[in-house]
């Protein structure tokens, strides 16, 4: 009989109390409220560190087509629009089509078009501004895919929120047909820009992806863009 209660106390000094389970469970909430953030940031640093070396190997091959492009045409013959589709069956949809096949792709989803992808150059049109600059690449837009967020390239700083809304990257002016748009040089000076819509898988009109909805180019940055 006493052996029989001594292996019961024995038992029960092996087993786990209430409170200590609770204590344990404490403890690792209060583990897992450290690492779970701290985790969910490294993952979403390293998805943004993936999405501007995407971006960036398509303004390298954007720069070498308008190298190409402002060399072949001597600066002449640029399509007259501002916002102009390079999409199409033509001369300036041929040159969007280069820009995809140096990143190692081409038209379609299945292709890895890009969602959207834009680019900007100092405004050929504009004879205020140097030669050189008239086919330098300032400006990128990106979207990898319908659930991907946008980066932006704005004269060499990578940004996620819409850079229309902020005047220390570009200066929107003018109203209607006449709006320009200045990329704002850290020295002070201000370069007319002309964008190039390289690919718009959005299904919007013209220019229907500036606009503020959730295909377009703002709707995918932040904050509006749920990670």
């Amino acid at each position: 009989m006493l052996k029989r209660i001594s292996k019961v106390k024995h038992k029960s000094r092996q087993a786990f109390t209430l409170v200590e389970l609770i204590v344990v469970l404490v403890v690792l909430a209060i583990i897992a409220a450290i690492i779970v953030p701290a985790l969910t940031g490294y993952i979403k640093k390293s998805r943004r560190a993936k999405y501007i070396q995407m971006a960036d190997e398509y303004r390298v091959a954007a720069q070498a087509v308008m190298m190409e492009f402002y060399g072949t045409t001597q600066g002449h013959n640029w399509p007259s629009g501002v916002n102009v589709f390079w999409d199409k069956n033509d001369d300036a949809g041929k040159w969007g089509e280069k820009v995809l096949k140096l990143v190692g792709g081409g038209r379609g989803e299945a292709n890895h078009e890009p969602y959207i992808l834009v680019i900007a150059v100092g405004d050929p049109r504009n004879a205020t501004i140097r030669n050189e600059q008239h086919y330098t690449v300032y400006y990128v837009g990106y979207v990898a895919s319908k659930n991907s967020p946008a980066v932006f390239y704005i004269n060499g700083d990578w940004v996620y929120t819409y850079p229309t809304k902020t005047p220390k990257y570009i200066d929107k002016r003018g109203t209607n047909e006449n709006i320009k748009n200045y990329i704002i040089h850290p020295a002070g000076t201000e370069i007319p820009i002309q964008y190039f819509v390289i690919s718009n898988r959005t299904k919007l009109g013209d220019a229907g992806f500036w606009i503020n909805n959730a295909d377009s180019l703002e709707g995918h940055s932040e904050p509006k863009f749920k990670w």
